[in-house]
């Protein structure tokens, strides 16, 4: 087994004791507040910081990125991660008893 399999299991299995919620919340937020900054950011070739960054259109863009960020991450990478960390299991368990 590669070290890099054995680092995500034991990731996981942290990421899994702090719970599905938390995990949304903490990286889906992450992911969506970084990813709606980067998205913007060709606007301000064109508008000022000011005009591009606390406008109110960017707070409800910024809210829709946190709300999808958070569904995307709920349902989709946890549900990937978990298949991952049981097949990487199976397959630590399989290489021990071999």
């Amino acid at each position: 087994m590669k070290l890099s399999e054995l680092r995500f299991i034991e990731s996981w299995a942290k990421t899994r004791e702090n719970g599905r919620l938390r995990f949304a919340f903490r990286t889906g937020i992450i992911w969506s507040v970084i990813t709606a900054f980067l998205t913007k950011i060709f606007e301000l070739s064109r508008y000022s910081f000011s005009e591009v960054y606390l406008s109110e259109s960017f707070f409800k863009f910024i809210a829709f990125f946190i709300i999808i960020g958070a569904m995307i991450f709920w349902k989709f990478i946890w549900e990937l991660n978990e298949k991952k960390y049981h097949k990487l299991l199976k397959n630590k368990e399989n290489e021990s008893n071999s």
